[in-house]
């Protein structure tokens, strides 16, 4: 019988572990992101008659606490009826009585459309990343096996062939987005094991590490002097110092649009689709920050997009970005890509885009700034609440503030490393 002491000292290494209580209730640990970062668990119980059980949902914890969980239990147990099961069916639909007919002989593929359409759509990119990866490294192998038969060694082979090419982070995303399909297919009563419960991202190559770098005030100094070296593209080396005179994200940065921002005003909303963390907010500009997006307004490849990619039409990745900066610190030349493979590669070591976000932060301390406002500068969890863009908003005035004293920061680290390397010159 698990008790609320034991729920409240669960850790994410308790991830993926599945709680038993009394009388059939369990609880799967999961770690929510959003809007805090926490771990909770999902509880569920079987209901209805043998050869046609269903998974119930009965919430999640913290939310609902485990007495209120339990009585909820008792009372589907107490009840003359079986509560519908989890899966949401609405008869009407060609989808879903493909879903219902096939449930117990659905294959793989099936299994991860049906997850696909329930689970996924309300996602940010509707699941697309992960329709990716698994039609890449899962449905090739085993898409068309029944779903209720693939084996946990069958899942271990197809991790570990990730793992042999080189790239055991991706098999830990790999399995992690496999155990939220079959888990999925456990409620929806298309299978009645999960073969990766046993399964943990350790076993091939280990959970992805949370970054914690930041540069230093001296590496920004370093940086401002290699980018020049570096023979970045210019709209890259905008890019890195829009990065740190707003602490915005990459993807943000990247997805940035003329309609968006307002040099007049010195203003840059960020709507919720296009934030990270789905609130939207509004930037105020530093002069710093509004020089390095003027070559891009005088040059204008794209009327929407303030970093296009190759093609005007569409905005540059993340991955474009991150590419031009992680080849000039590799050490080694890849073939066809830049030959100055040492160029932006810092006193600290190796560095990544999002470690700029970090640096703006530190900076703004640095400079005296109260923690509660960067908080609110960079629209982290708040504290204070994010800047509006409204002149009389006072958290909006001491956002400028600091903006304008973190600009003028930059603005004399890349006036120093210019001259000084004239001097050099």
């Amino acid at each position: 019988m698990l008790s609320s002491i034991e729920l409240d000292h669960l850790t994410e290494s308790d991830i993926g572990r599945c709680l038993s209580d009394v009388d059939g209730l369990k609880g799967w640990v999961r770690i929510e992101s959003r809007p805090a970062r926490r771990v909770v668990v999902d509880f569920s119980m079987r209901l209805g008659a043998a050869g046609r059980q269903r998974d119930q949902k009965l919430g999640t914890w913290p939310d609902r606490s485990l007495a209120d969980i339990r009585r909820t239990a008792e009372q589907l147990r107490q009840a003359p009826v079986p509560v519908a099961i989890a899966l949401k069916q609405t008869p009407t639909t060609a989808s879903t009585r493909v879903s219902v007919r096939k449930v117990g002989s659905m294959t793989v593929a099936e299994l991860f459309d049906g997850w696909c359409r329930e689970a996924l759509a309300d996602r940010k990119d509707a699941g697309e990343s992960v329709r990716r990866s698994l039609h890449k490294d899962v449905m090739p192998h085993i898409g068309m096996q029944p779903a209720a038969g693939v084996s946990s060694t069958e899942v271990c082979a197809l991790l570990e062939r990730i793992v042999e090419r080189g790239a055991p982070r991706q098999a830990g995303c790999v399995l992690a987005d496999l155990r939220q399909m079959f888990r999925w297919g456990l409620q929806a009563g298309a299978i009645d094991t999960d073969p990766t419960a046993s399964l943990r991202k350790s076993d091939f190559g280990g959970a992805a590490q949370e970054r914690s770098r930041t540069l230093s005030a001296e590496e920004v100094c370093e940086l401002a002097g290699r980018m020049h070296a570096g023979r970045l593209a210019p709209h890259v080396r905008h890019a890195i110092w829009l990065l740190l005179a707003t602490g915005v994200r990459v993807g943000e940065l990247v997805q940035a649009r003329w309609n968006d921002i307002d040099l007049h005003r010195r203003l840059w909303t960020i709507p919720a689709e296009l934030s990270h963390n789905g609130r939207g907010h509004t930037l105020p500009l530093s002069g710093f920050a509004v020089r390095q997006l003027e070559p891009g307004l005088r040059l204008k490849r794209s009327d929407q997009w303030v970093f296009p990619g190759r093609i005007p039409s569409e905005p540059l990745s993340a991955k474009a970005l991150g590419k031009q900066i992680r080849d000039r610190q590799r050490g080694t030349q890849i073939r066809g890509r830049s030959n100055a493979t040492q160029t932006l590669l810092l006193s600290g070591g190796a560095w990544t885009p999002l470690d700029l976000r970090r640096t703006t932060a530190a900076l703004m301390l640095e400079n005296g700034s109260d923690p509660a406002l960067i908080s609110a500068c960079l629209s982290q969890a708040p504290r204070l609440s994010p800047p509006t863009g409204d002149i009389d908003d006072p958290t909006f005035n001491q956002c400028i503030q600091v903006f304008e004293i973190l600009g003028n920061r930059l603005h004399e680290i890349e006036r120093l490393s210019q001259g000084g390397e004239r001097q050099a010159a």
